[in-house]
């Protein structure tokens, strides 16, 4: 479940649909919700979340592949978990 946002722009984008500031292409928007939304579910599993997304560890910090179309890389969404608590929910996207 997430526990805090370090993005606000993608906090807003979860929360209440505003997408206006998201650096995602349109094509990655659904990719980058049900990423969001596995992470807040409240019985989340860093095992299975990882048996469903692409994900990758840098010094602590998890990078969830974004894809456009569910084919090309575009991005990340980045988090720190601890049981079943996700912190620190931000983004990176490549060329920005």
């Amino acid at each position: 479940m997430i526990d805090s946002f370090t993005s606000l722009v993608l906090q807003a984008f979860y929360e209440v649909g505003e997408y206006s500031d998201l650096p995602f292409p349109p094509s990655a928007l659904q990719n980058v919700f049900d990423i969001l939304d596995d992470l807040n579910d409240p019985y989340f599993s860093y095992r299975d979340f990882s048996g469903v997304w692409t994900v990758h560890h840098y010094e602590g910090i998890e990078q969830a592949v974004v894809t456009v179309n569910g084919v090309e890389p575009c991005g990340a969404i980045t988090f720190t978990y601890q049981g079943n608590h996700v912190f620190n929910v931000d983004c990176f996207v490549e060329g920005v």
